[in-house]
C-alpha cells in the first residue's frame, strides 16, 4: 500500500508548482491589500465611505473581507481535485490494467486512494492555516479563529466533494473525468440550494444579495463542525460504497 501511495503522490507532483505559485501569490496580494486597508488607498476609501462622501453600496473594508475570505482558501482549493487527477494519471499511463495484478486486495487499493486524498487535503489545510495565522497578524478584519473556521469548513466541503467523486469514478469506470467533476458539483450545488432556499428567496425578494454572501461566510466561520460531521459521514459511506462497487467489478475502474 505504501508503494501505491508514493506512486499517487509522484503522479501529483505537477500540482506542486501550481500550489506554490497560488500560495505565494495569495499571501503577497492579501498582505498588500491588508496594508492598504491600514495606511493606503483602501483606508482612505473607507474614511470617505464613513463620511458619506461616496455612493458605494458597500464599505471597502467589507469588500476586502470578502476578498480575504477567498484568498486564504486558494491554496487549499488548488489541491481539491487531487483524487480525480490521480485516477486520470493511472488511466493515461496504463497503470489501470496493471493494478489488478498487484498482490493487494481491491479494498486495499481503494484505501490507498483515500489516504492520498487525506494527505493532499491535509497538506492544503495546514498551509492555509499557516497562511491564516500570518494574515491575522496584519489585520483585525478577521481573527485567527475566524480564519480557522473558514479553512476547516472549506476542507470539509472538499472532502464531501471528493467522496462523491470516488463513488462516481467507480460507477463510471473513469470513462470521463469531466463527467465525474460536473455531476459531483451539480449534486453539491443542488443540496446547498435546497438547504438554503429560504434564505436565497428572502435575499432575492429584499434585493440584498450581499447579505446572503455575508451570512454564508459567517456560517462557514462559526459552523465548521456541522460540515465536518457531514464530511465524516460522507467519507464513511463513500468508502464502503466505493469498495463494494470496486469488488463487484473486480477492481476495474
Amino acid at each position: 500500500m505504501k508503494g501505491l501511495i508514493i506512486k499517487d503522490l509522484m503522479c501529483l507532483r505537477k500540482m506542486r508548482a501550481t500550489f506554490v505559485l497560488v500560495t505565494v501569490s495569495s499571501f503577497v496580494i492579501t498582505v498588500m491589500a491588508l496594508i492598504s486597508a491600514r495606511i493606503g488607498n483602501i483606508a482612505l476609501a473607507e474614511k470617505e465611505y464613513l463620511a458619506g462622501g461616496t455612493d458605494m453600496p458597500m464599505s471597502p473594508v467589507q469588500l476586502l473581507w470578502y476578498a480575504v475570505s477567498v484568498m486564504v482558501l486558494l491554496p487549499l482549493t488548488s489541491l481539491g481535485d487531487s483524487l480525480t487527477l490521480a485516477f486520470e494519471a493511472d488511466k493515461n499511463s496504463g497503470f489501470t490494467g496493471i493494478a489488478s495484478a498487484l498482490p493487494l486486495s481491491v479494498k486495499q487499493r481503494v484505501t490507498t486512494r483515500y489516504i492520498t486524498l487525506f494527505l493532499t487535503c491535509g497538506t492544503g489545510t495546514v498551509i492555509s492555516l499557516v497562511l491564516s495565522f500570518l494574515l491575522s497578524i496584519f489585520t483585525d478584519i478577521m481573527t485567527f479563529g475566524d480564519f480557522t473556521g473558514l479553512v476547516l469548513s472549506a476542507t470539509a466541503l472538499i472532502l464531501i466533494f471528493s467522496s462523491l467523486e470516488m463513488i462516481l469514478i467507480f460507477l463510471l469506470k473513469m470513462s470521463n473525468a469531466d463527467y465525474v467533476r460536473i455531476i459531483s458539483l451539480l449534486i453539491m450545488t443542488a443540496v446547498i440550494l435546497v438547504c438554503s432556499s429560504g434564505r436565497i428567496i428572502g435575499a432575492v425578494r429584499a434585493m440584498k444579495p450581499f447579505e446572503l454572501i455575508t451570512e454564508g461566510i459567517i456560517f462557514l466561520e462559526n459552523r465548521w463542525f456541522i460540515l465536518t460531521a457531514a464530511a465524516v459521514v460522507c467519507l464513511i459511506v463513500s468508502y464502503f460504497v466505493s469498495t463494494g462497487i470496486a469488488e463487484r467489478k473486480r477492481g476495474e475502474i
